[in-house]
């Protein structure tokens, strides 16, 4: 990502910083019992007066602008003179929200962060500092995961290994592991303490991150320190004012939606004819397979996509997809994605998928080298119930994967069901939800870039700014000539 892009937080942010001003020097470790929902919540403003979007330069002084946007209405109930929706409330209408408008608002004061390092040794030093701000700046309790805990290069660090041990009036120390049990408590379980998380790296440390995540997920600073980074939108050099930025709050957030994964065992093995309408419909009595070797029986989130393929079997996969328990269609080729709106600018943009903004609410379906020429991805509303499963006449199993991982053998009774998470990944967006997505598209993938044509009464010469084709020391007739000879 570009980097001559700075960030400032305004008058809201320092106001919002001034009200949940408290002392943080002193961490008891006592169960609170506030959870994650309570210290951190999703502020929605239709008033863009007091907008506190990052900025390009952070230390300017300049106000934030007023945007004069379109309105955004909720969806209207009356349609014509006489027709309504049945026994509907405003709380089951869709809005039609502006998503420049969502930003991150904390009821408390963050204490509790958890940093995430890509598998990396030269990113030691950047990971090292930023340790060190967050823990002797911000006096914040700092999570690491166990790898980087036990690292030498922490160790070697005098001033982090002080901090993995108590000190003053502290009972626990400021540099802690980060731990993952079953336990759902707040006092047992890391994972219900974390108030955001930074990671640093690429979009695969994202993915990583969410995977950590099976519900409820704090907000995520991501720096790009990878190779893609479309997902990261942060530069390393300014970590320190991004960070201020997001401790003080009103930063712009982008919700990207997760698709849940279960793979369930069907009552009946095969497909049978609902009577009731002539349409091929899967059984809706299913239960979880309870059998560990067959099926895992916890819901999976993804955050990119659901990928079933023919693995390594030399025949094609044919595969039935269901949408709502009714059969759609059978899919012959190399497999099928099921992707979210964030996962359509990665495997299923190489499998001539749409590109999704992440705030459409839609579920993105892309066959994978189908063996038709008609068949073309398509895109679904995101409340559909998806169900993929082996057709009866399929000649071996299938393999699916959640997010390039968890790869799991599919066989013939067991389906596959995919829905959209109500668990979100809130990530913080540099400048806003829009632009951030339209740059990583022109800078990470090089969406639309074309030489520019010339005016009607132009051509190029030496003198314009970008050559028609690079130079070439030889040319045809040298060629020719050299070949003759």
């Amino acid at each position: 990502m570009s980097q001559s892009k700075n960030y400032q937080v305004d008058d809201l942010s320092n106001r919002l910083s001034k009200k949940m001003s408290v002392n943080k020097s002193v961490d008891t470790d006592k169960p609170a019992n506030a959870q994650l929902s309570k210290r951190v919540s999703l502020t929605i403003n239709g008033n863009t007066n007091e907008s506190s979007s990052l900025n390009n330069e952070i230390n300017s002084k300049t106000k934030s602008k007023k945007r004069h946007r379109s309105v955004y209405p909720s969806m209207q109930k009356n349609y014509g003179p006489k027709a309504t929706l049945k026994t509907v409330t405003d709380d089951y209408l869709l809005l039609v929200q502006d998503p420049l408008s969502q930003q991150l608002s904390w009821t408390n004061p963050p204490l509790y962060v958890l940093v995430i390092k890509k598998m990396c040794d030269e990113l030691y030093q950047p990971f090292n500092d930023i340790l060190k701000f967050l823990i002797f700046e911000h006096k914040l309790i700092t999570f690491i995961e166990e790898k980087d805990y036990n690292s030498e290069f922490i160790l070697k660090d005098e001033k982090l290994r002080d901090a993995m041990k108590p000190f003053g009036t502290n009972t626990k120390p400021s540099l802690r592991k980060f731990c993952i049990n079953e336990c759902k408590t707040l006092e047992k379980n890391d994972r219900n303490k974390i108030d955001f998380l930074i990671c640093v790296g690429g979009d695969g440390t994202l993915l990583h991150a969410s995977g950590l995540f099976q519900q409820s997920c704090p907000p995520i600073l991501s720096i790009h320190m990878g190779s893609l980074g479309f997902l990261c939108p942060f530069d390393f050099d300014n970590h320190r004012k991004y960070i201020n930025c997001v401790i003080k709050g009103g930063v712009p957030l982008l919700l990207r939606n997760r698709l849940k994964c279960k793979l369930e065992k069907s009552s009946d093995m095969f497909q049978k004819l609902n009577d009731t309408n002539g349409c091929l419909s899967l059984s809706n009595e299913s239960s979880p397979c309870k059998d560990p070797q067959d099926s895992a029986t916890t819901d999976l989130l993804c955050l990119n996509e659901v990928v079933v393929g023919r693995g390594c079997s030399p025949f094609l996969s044919n595969l039935d997809l269901y949408v709502n328990d009714y059969l759609i269609t059978t899919v012959q080729g190399d497999g099928l994605i099921i992707s979210s709106p964030t996962g359509s600018t990665a495997y299923a943009m190489a499998a001539g998928a749409s590109m999704c903004h992440p705030s459409v609410q839609s579920v993105i379906i892309a066959p994978i080298c189908p063996h038709s020429l008609s068949f073309r991805p398509i895109v679904v509303p995101a409340g559909c119930d998806l169900k993929v499963a082996l057709s009866p006449d399929s000649r071996h199993t299938a393999w699916f994967s959640v997010d390039g991982r968890n790869t799991t053998e599919l066989k013939q009774g067991f389906y596959i069901s995919i829905t959209t998470s109500e668990y979100p990944l809130p990530t913080i967006s540099r400048s806003d939800q829009l632009n951030d997505w339209f740059e990583g598209l022109a800078t990470c993938l090089h969406w639309n870039q074309r030489q520019k044509q010339l005016p009607l009464n132009s051509c190029y010469t030496q003198n314009s700014k970008v050559p028609s084709r690079s130079s070439s020391s030889t040319s045809l007739k040298t060629k020719n000539e050299s070949d003759e000879i």
